[in-house]
């Protein structure tokens, strides 16, 4: 069955088809990303095919597979699709690394599906649907979920390095509640479903990353305990980020260096910059800084092809001066990612703090030269967000700690 949902206004719309089964269609997933991103402000389109059963690739399926179905296709073209999310029967990714059953044509089903979205949509990007087993997991590979998880991680890593897509990084966000939120059953009483919590985190976790923005932005809520749905959304949106450079979002997402009171982007031909999710006027993909709030770009390539960046957080303590010796407070922060060392040059008698991507200070000190060297040898891998206060303004950079490569 092919569900086809609309909101109403065509302008900035973002459309994204679901093909899956019935891990899609459970609690109705693309009905809960739309909500979402309603609730959000945001103009969506949404189509979801998911019958129950149904693998990209197994070829004892026939025309029913993913891969060989007309009905995918024709959906494929019916609409100018920003992401296809596809989501296969997670046992075929379980194995070992780079391994998948003779049964499937798991790489070939998905590399024919992607192919015709991009002839059709050269703009747009496949989000692989990264995600979890069954409560008892898939023996003899994993007798739970949470086992199996890294395999299938990691298996969809392999697809990755093959079709150069985006992974949506859900079974690690379900791992983050499995072990620090126990109490949260992301499985449904049949032992093989999600639970509408464990959809709802799926939600999150892919509406994180077509947005590139925190969840927690939007007051949608389907029928969770406020807690339950503040702690989904924070941890979807915190593994996407700390995911980022492992997925192939990096690739797609423009980079805001932030220098003085200047956010510029560099690398794409045109910019449009929105302040707290409002257009505001800029030369072209440098912006001069007047108010204190949330931006973001929307960057368009050499190809014509427009992607959103990361919100960029930004606190002017101060009106900005006519002084040029002012505007020349630069705070630079390098190599990014980091491995070992961090070095920060930044004005002497300035205030650094850096945070971890769930909030936690890591690191608290006054600059007494304008270069500076942190030692990263206790920080995990992952996104950290640096803070500089001056006198004269604030400013926020952020960097990754990546020793997995």
């Amino acid at each position: 069955m092919v569900i086809l949902s609309f909101i109403a206004k065509a302008q900035d719309t973002t459309k994204v088809l679901f093909v899956g089964n019935s891990f899609t269609s459970a609690n109705n997933l693309h009905i809960l990303f739309e909500q979402l991103a309603h609730a959000d402000g945001k103009e969506v389109v949404v189509a979801s095919h998911a019958p129950g059963g149904v693998s990209v690739g197994d070829i004892s399926q026939g025309t029913s597979a993913h891969s060989n179905n007309p009905v995918v296709y024709s959906l494929i073209k019916s609409q100018d699709w920003d992401y296809l999310v596809l989501q296969d029967n997670q046992g075929r990714f379980c194995l070992s690394y780079g391994q998948f059953p003779q049964s499937s044509l798991v790489i070939e089903g998905h590399l024919q599906i992607r192919d015709s979205l991009l002839f059709y949509h050269p703009c747009a990007k496949m989000i692989w649907f990264a995600g979890f087993a069954t409560k008892d997991g898939y023996p003899p590979y994993g007798n739970s979920a949470e086992a199996l998880i890294d395999s299938l991680y990691h298996n969809y890593q392999y697809l990755n390095d093959i079709a150069k897509q985006i992974i949506a990084p859900i079974g690690p966000a379900f791992k983050r509640i499995i072990f620090n939120h126990p109490s949260i059953d992301l499985g449904s009483s049949d032992k093989v479903h999600p639970s509408l919590s464990g959809s709802y985190l799926t939600a999150n976790v892919i509406f994180s990353t077509v947005f590139k923005t925190n969840p927690l932005s939007s007051n949608y809520n389907p029928g969770l305990s406020s807690s339950v749905d503040s702690i989904l959304k924070t941890i979807a949106f915190q593994t996407t980020i700390d995911s980022i450079a492992t997925t192939g979002m990096q690739s797609i997402t423009p980079e805001i260096s932030h220098i003085g009171n200047t956010l510029t982007i560099n690398g794409y031909l045109n910019c449009q910059w929105f302040l707290n999710d409002f257009p505001v006027s800029a030369s072209n993909c440098a912006l001069d800084l007047l108010q204190t709030g949330n931006y973001h770009c929307i960057a368009t390539d050499s190809n014509g092809c427009a992607w959103r960046s990361l919100a960029e957080v930004v606190d002017l303590i101060s009106p900005l001066s006519d002084n040029p010796a002012e505007k020349e407070i630069a705070l630079k922060v390098y190599p990014n990612p980091a491995f070992d060392e961090l070095t920060i040059i930044a004005k002497p008698e300035s205030e650094i703090r850096i945070y971890n991507s769930v909030g936690q200070l890591v690191v608290n000190l006054r600059t007494t030269q304008s270069r500076e060297k942190i030692e990263l040898t206790n920080f995990a891998d992952g996104f950290y967000f640096l803070y500089l206060m001056s006198d004269k303004t604030n400013q926020i950079q952020r960097f990754i700690v990546q020793r997995n490569l």
